[in-house]
Formats: structure tokens, sequence, C-alpha cells
């Protein structure tokens, strides 16, 4: 039996760890991938390990039993195969409700981890009653067991974020987890000598196996491709003749399979803008591919544009092949690295630096500090832009994000342009909108200037984009107050707390 106990409370370990990992790819197409969803899980599971241990040391002291033991761990695994069934329906409930970005992946973790995780909690202390055989040695005992759950915990961690998630998706992930611990519950039972206990526990998983099969969700007949990745939920879907690409829960691109030069979202025309300060491009880079759209065009359009691309899922890059047409040449060059890598390895200088890797409430902080925006100056020949796509509000109480990137900008950039999309039509300053945001260190044109510059660029037919000259039209000239929003930097980015609510 010692073998089996320490099996188990290796296996319980590395299942607790693996939960936690793939628990952020279960909240994440809902609340996201922010510091808000991380700090809840994590303080979830702490707090269930905690009551874990104090209930399991109590139950082990008054019913120091093998069976029980392994009972407790058949338990575990019960509770914890249900979990991608009920999170639908539990994080449908909590999304509508929508108790705000730090409550709602806080309700969401606790709803749907933290009863499996307090029994998870419960084996440690249990295994250490069970193998203590004197006062004199209880230290050595507890630390040995401790030692085996913890390198338990590391390989879950290990084998969850590099090994799992890109073989199978979260649901069968989680379900293999609470399968391996029934499964060890089982052997245990068989060890104690306990068969009838074992028979029932495996006829039950079997039973529990298929029931968990027949209710897979059926896929959305709209739905192409679907792929959990280590940084999102890749999805590709066809409504009608458009082809849209979410990551989570968000969309991300969209192509017209047969009209591919229509423009389906308009801040990708509005990223073109760039061309009215630097009219012949050479070397562009982007940061952020999605489904490839803007990269294809700029290629497509300019003959002179060299497009380098740093998208920092592999699997997005494939996708982008795969599914929207970007196909990889001497002038596009598409590479699995992360977007501010990629800048400071960058040998050549770039004209135009475009960046689009910011989700609604999804940001890469370290693509929105003053030493991003510095490094990508330094990448810039005198006169070149850097043009970014953040998602907020121009003023109101959504608009802190927005306007502590302006302001961070500011501090690099002495002349800054702000485009909110389609401003022209949808005017409301306290809207929630794309805003492309423009950088360069060359004098600031006046609004005329602009405007001439795009109606010149269309009228020789080298822009063609379908809203470039109503996107030139929608400068803000409006003071942007930044008194008070931070600058941020690499040292202080509180990017979780400036993320409109909506």
């Amino acid at each position: 039996m010692s073998a089996i106990l320490e099996v188990t409370v290796f296996v319980s370990g590395g299942v607790l760890l693996a939960l936690e990992i793939i628990a952020s790819r279960v909240l994440a197409p809902y609340f996201g991938n922010s510091i808000y969803v991380w700090g809840s899980l994590i303080g979830v599971f702490l707090t269930a390990l905690s009551v874990g241990y104090a209930v399991g040391g109590r139950i082990a002291d008054r019913f120091p039993s093998h069976g029980l033991f392994s009972g407790v761990v058949f338990l575990a695994g019960l509770l914890t195969v249900p979990i991608p069934i009920l999170a639908t329906p539990v994080l449908d409930a909590i999304a509508r409700a929508d108790l705000g970005p730090q409550l709602n992946p806080l309700v969401g973790s606790m709803a749907l981890f933290v009863v499996p995780s307090i029994v998870m909690g419960m084996v440690s202390p249990f295994a250490v009653r069970l193998r203590a055989q004197a006062v004199a040695t209880v230290g050595q005992t507890a630390g040995a067991l401790y030692a085996i759950s913890t390198v338990g915990s590391i390989t879950g961690t290990l084998a969850a974020s590099f090994v799992l998630i890109n073989y199978f998706g979260v649901r069968a992930i989680i379900q293999i987890l609470g399968f391996a611990l029934m499964a060890m519950a089982v052997i245990g039972w068989l060890g104690a000598r306990r068969r009838l206990a074992a028979a029932l526990g495996a006829a039950l998983a079997v039973l529990l196996a298929a029931g968990v099969t027949r209710a897979s969700p059926a896929s959305s007949p709209t739905l192409v491709y679907a792929r959990d990745t280590v940084y999102h939920r890749v999805t590709v879907s066809d409504e009608g003749t458009v082809r849209y690409l979410k990551l989570d829960n968000y969309w991300q691109s969209a192509l017209d399979r047969e009209r591919p030069q229509r423009t389906v979202f308009a801040y990708a025309d509005y990223m073109h803008l760039p061309l009215i300060f630097v009219p012949r491009p050479a070397h562009a880079a982007l940061i952020g591919l999605g489904g490839g759209t803007i990269p294809a065009r700029y290629v497509a359009d300019y003959p002179t544009v060299t497009m380098d691309v740093a998208e920092i899922d592999p699997e997005v890059v494939t996708v982008a092949r795969r599914f929207f047409g970007v196909a990889d040449s001497d002038r596009l060059i598409m590479t699995a690295r992360d977007g501010r890598l990629h800048l400071r390895l960058a040998q050549a200088r770039f004209d135009i630096v475009l960046t689009d890797a910011y989700l609604i409430d999804t940001i890469p902080f370290h693509l929105a500090t003053r030493e991003f925006f510095a490094l990508a100056r330094s990448r810039l020949a005198p006169g070149d832009v850097v043009a970014s796509n953040i998602i907020g509000a121009l003023d109101g109480p959504n608009s802190r994000l927005f306007r502590a990137i302006y302001k961070t900008i500011r501090e690099v950039f002495p002349t800054v342009y702000v485009f909110p999309v389609d401003f022209g039509r949808y005017g409301a300053p306290g809207s929630l909108r794309n805003i492309i945001v423009i950088a360069t260190d060359a004098p600031a044109l006046p609004p005329e200037e602009i405007r001439r510059r795009a109606q010149a660029l269309v009228d020789a037919h080298l822009v063609t984009v379908d809203r470039f000259l109503d996107a030139s039209g929608d400068l803000y000239e409006v003071a942007i107050t930044t008194a008070d929003v931070p600058v941020l930097t690499d040292d202080f980015a509180p990017i979780d707390a400036l993320i409109p609510t909506r």
C-alpha cells in the first residue's frame, strides 16, 4: 500500500496544478486572460487547499482508513469530470449578470473549482496520517509526502502547459485529469482489498465516461475550426460569405471569401493611414497577425513594401495561412515570436511599425509601455511612424486605458495623431471603439493637409481601401486630458485597472 499511497499523492498534486493551469482556458472565452483572471484562480485554489488541508487532517485523525482515503480521491475525480459541462451555463449566467472585471472571474473560479480543489487538498494530510508510524517520525513522513505532492504539482504544471494543451482540447484535458484520480482510487481500493468498492468505482467511472461523451456539445454549423492553444482559444467560423477569426471571445479578423478586397472591419482601413505620412514605404512591421487581412492587403496594394509580421501564437499564423489565404513570400514574412522581442532582434529599420495586438480586455502590458514605444522609435528613420490600434473611448469612464496609452506615446513621440474609427458616423466620445493612434517625430500636419494628402493618394490610385478618405477626415482635434492617468512603464503598468468595463 505504501507505493500506491505515494503514487496517489503524486497524481493528486499533478492533477491539482494542471487543473489550475487549464482553468484559465475555461474562463478566458468569457472574461479574457487578465491578471484578474489569474489572481482569482490562484486565490481560489490556495483558499481551497487551505480548507482541504484542515478538513482532510481532521477526518484522517477520526477515520484513518485506506478505504476512506481512496474514497476521497475518487470524490475529487468525480467532482472534476463534470466541470466542462457545468462551465457553459455557470459562466454564461455570470457574464450576463456582469459583476465587473474583478468579480466575474472570481465568482466563476469559485463556482467551478473550489469544491473539487478542497477535496484534492484533503489528500496529502490524509496520506500523512496513514503513513505516520510514530510521533518521532511524523515530521519526516509529512516532509516526504508533501515533497512527492510538490513534485507531482511541478509535473502537472509542465505537462499541462507544454504538452496537454497542444494535443487535447480543454474539455478533454479536464476529464482526463478527473478520470486519472478515479483510476488511482480504484487501484487504492484494490490494494486495500476493498474489491466491492473498486468494482463499484470502476463501474461508475465507465458510466460517467459514457455520459460525458454523450453530453459533448454539438458543433455549431458555422464553425470551421477550433483549437485551444497556450495563448487563446482560436476559432474560425463562416457566416454567409464572411469568414471570422475569434481569439477567446473576441472578434479579431474577417474576410469576405467572395470579395476578398472588401473590408469587413472598418479599423483595418484606418491602419493604412500611415501612408499619408510615409507615402512610399519600403519596409513595414506588424505586431499581431490575426487573420492576416492587414498585411496581405499591404503587400497586394503597395508593390514597394516588404511586411515583417510578428505573432506570438504559432497557431494563429497557421490559421492565417490555412483559412485566410495568407501566404509567405519574399515580401510577407510571418514569424511566431513576441512582438517586442521581434523588434529588439530586428536588424533592419522600418518605415512603418503597426501594432494590432490589443484585445478589449487582454492587453499585453509590455507592448504598451514607454520602453516599448522607445524601442519602436529606435527602429524608425526620422519622419517615419508607429500606428497602434487601441480599443477604448476618447472621453468618459471607459477612456482611461486609451488616455494612458496616449500619454505614454506622447512621452516618446512629439507628434501624435488620433483617428477614432467611424467617428464621422458615430461621434460620441464616450463610446467604445477602435482608435488608431499614429506617432512620429516629424512636425505636426494641419487637418486640411492630412485630408489633401489622402485625396492625392486616392486620386493617384496609390491607396484603394474603402474607407481611406473617411478615415483621414476622422482626425480627433479635441485636446485629450491625461492628468488623471499614469504613464505606463515596464515598472508600473496597471493595465487591468484601466481596461474599459463596457
